[in-house]
């Protein structure tokens, strides 16, 4: 087990009566969780990490708001995790978890000391009545909530987008985003938004369908009226479904920049293509996407550019 997961379940200890695993980037925490013989609720919002969790034995959120999922809870509670790199996704987890009702609840997150800042204090306090740090292990340490107040969780809306949790940009279209919308052909055919976000790329485009592994994904692109499927990278759709993708791959995982994230999406999009059908992808110009397309599609064209963004169209 990793030192900051060590750290993290010694903090939050099993003493309570359910215990909820917020982030768990490893599955650790929801192993020792699930081994302490609680009840073990999953509030993580990545596909794949939910069903390692059900496997495991623990309940899963999954695409329910965790607001409405935890209604009506009752008894004790501790939740623990990794702390969310989204001031956003904090709120989310912090408000759903003391509105729920439980009798009592405790919030445990750990994070590399370089990565905590105050507004995690203020985001947690808006919460809960006391928020204090745990003594530090190496160069690891936890946030720690307790007392619940009486609050509930309002979504983030604005220019026709809708945020849930720490979905990516908010309520607000980003710059990428844009720049791959603008590029869309004027008669896309069945169109998938493969990893939608917040829905901001296809919203308004009738028939058009949307998939992402993050449920703060989907529910946001819910809540604007678009079709959309929780899942890993559109595996619940049939080979050779669309016409037309759209692609606005994410580049981080956790704090760190990392550039592979995009082969299987790309992966999946040569196997959901029809034949004739074209990928339009949009990426930052500095990560020199080209070459993993270019090894999958034998036509790659640039077909819009800004200072920052490069579009790419596959076939």
């Amino acid at each position: 087990m990793r030192t900051l997961d060590q750290l993290i379940v010694d903090t939050a200890g099993f003493e309570a009566e359910t215990v909820l695993v917020c982030e768990d980037a490893t599955g650790d925490l929801t192993r020792a969780a699930v081994d302490s013989g609680k009840r073990v609720v999953f509030l993580d919002a990545d596909y794949s990490r939910c069903q390692r969790a059900s496997a495991a034995g623990a309940s899963i959120a999954g695409d329910v708001r965790l607001d409405s999922f935890l209604a009506g809870s009752s008894g004790s509670a501790v939740a623990l995790g990794e702390m969310p790199k989204s001031l956003a996704r904090l709120d989310y987890l912090a408000r759903s978890i003391a509105g729920a009702g439980f009798s009592s609840a405790r919030l445990v997150l750990g994070a590399n000391n370089k990565h905590l800042a105050r507004s995690m204090n203020a985001v947690l306090g808006e919460s809960f009545t006391e928020v204090s740090a745990s003594r530090g292990r190496g160069k690891y340490r936890c946030l720690v909530a307790a007392g619940p107040r009486p609050v509930t969780y309002e979504l983030a809306r604005g220019d026709g987008l809708v945020a849930v949790g720490g979905v990516f940009s908010g309520a607000t279209p980003d710059r990428g985003g844009e720049l791959l919308r603008s590029a869309l052909p004027a008669e896309p055919g069945r169109l998938l938004d493969l990893g939608c976000g917040n829905g901001s790329v296809s919203r308004g485009i009738r028939g058009a369908v949307a998939t992402d592994s993050s449920a703060d994904a989907v529910l946001s692109a819910r809540a604007i009226g678009l079709e959309a499927t929780w899942d890993d990278a559109g595996s619940r759709f049939a080979p050779g479904s669309f016409d037309t993708i759209a692609l606005n791959p994410p580049f981080h995982e956790g704090t760190t920049v990392d550039a592979t994230l995009v082969e299987g999406l790309l992966d999946a999009s040569q196997r959901l293509l029809a034949p004739g059908g074209a990928l339009y992808m949009v990426h930052n110009s500095h990560l020199r996407y080209r070459p993993a397309v270019a090894r999958r599609f034998s036509a790659v064209d640039e077909v819009a550019r800004d200072r920052r963004y490069t579009v790419l169209r596959a076939s």
